[in-house]
């Protein structure tokens, strides 16, 4: 399998600054990605993720299972990371992209438009938060962290958690938990909550994106979760 070579954007050593994710939202190409535990790489167009493969060892990855396994050794500070930038014109975006659908890479189900086909790259990229409704949850007592996920990994984050390393898990935990409210019959998914004896997490649909909320085991959740419904409503009527 061999995409297109692109235009050498360079290579970034550390993904988990907060300015590569913005840059991310310009960025149309695809991301070589090299790990601990495998290499691989994911197809993007501005913000909005196309197809991933990843490969460890003898076991290859396609889709969404690529960007799971991407992600595992991710909090691991001992373990090398870095992403190698090739940026596509429109023709170098629709061979890559028909090489992703041919090799079975898409992560959705739906598969994007070449962005030769219109005036705009694929569209339906996520739609960030205004970063003062995270700030507004992070106000909360007992909150110790926030983030916004969108397909398996962190967009927009604030304080101190390791959701580089479970966004994945926890997007998969939500739309577990949509399908079950769904064949319930109980109405659409508005929040989970996961307790442990030291902490407690909160993730809940919101627009395009996931947010999870980590917070200290004695945080009262009543007031926390009256400001995220507020936000989910704020965003719904957008």
């Amino acid at each position: 399998m061999k995409f297109p070579a692109g235009t050498d954007g360079g290579t970034i050593s550390n993904p988990q600054d907060e300015g590569f994710i913005q840059d991310m939202m310009a960025f149309c190409g695809a991301i070589e990605i090299t790990t601990g535990s495998g290499h691989g790489f994911i197809l993007t167009d501005k913000g909005r993720l196309i197809a991933a493969y990843f490969r460890c060892g003898d076991e290859e990855f396609n889709g969404k299972g690529a960007l799971s396994h991407m992600t595992l050794d991710s909090g691991d500070s001992d373990s090398p990371q870095t992403f190698s930038l090739h940026s596509y014109n429109p023709e170098e975006f629709s061979q890559a992209l028909k090489i992703s659908q041919d090799e079975h890479l898409l992560i959705s189900d739906t598969a994007p438009v070449a962005p030769n086909a219109r005036e705009s790259p694929v569209a339906g990229g996520p739609q960030l938060l205004d970063t003062t409704k995270l700030r507004k949850i992070m106000s909360q007592p007992g909150v110790l962290a926030v983030s916004a996920f969108f397909e398996g990994f962190p967009v927009q984050s604030l304080g101190d958690a390791d959701f580089e390393h479970v966004a994945a898990s926890a997007e998969d935990f939500a739309r577990a938990g949509s399908k079950i409210a769904q064949e319930m019959a109980i109405g659409r998914l508005d929040q989970l909550i996961l307790e442990t004896p030291q902490n407690k997490l909160i993730i809940a649909p919101c627009g395009d994106l996931h947010l999870c909320i980590y917070t200290r085991a004695d945080a009262q959740l009543g007031l926390i979760r009256v400001v995220l419904k507020s936000i989910q409503q704020e965003i719904g009527g957008e």
